[in-house]
């Protein structure tokens, strides 16, 4: 059960750095709009890519 929570507080902190880096980067709603750079979005995957590997693997153990 431990483990989980640990799982859907991750999950969280990402989806909160997404929109932080999101409205951060394009200035959406405060500044003129500019789009994304590669650097953003570089960073942006990082996260996403092992929150998805760790579910994946979860998935696989039996835990989620």
């Amino acid at each position: 059960m431990r483990r989980n929570r640990n799982v859907y507080i991750g999950l969280a902190i990402c989806i909160v750095m997404t929109c932080w880096v999101f409205f951060g980067s394009t200035g959406l709603g405060y500044t003129e709009y500019r789009p994304l750079r590669a650097r953003d979005m570089f960073g942006l995957a990082i996260p996403w890519i092992c929150v998805i590997a760790v579910l994946i693997q979860d998935r696989r153990k039996g835990i989620v």
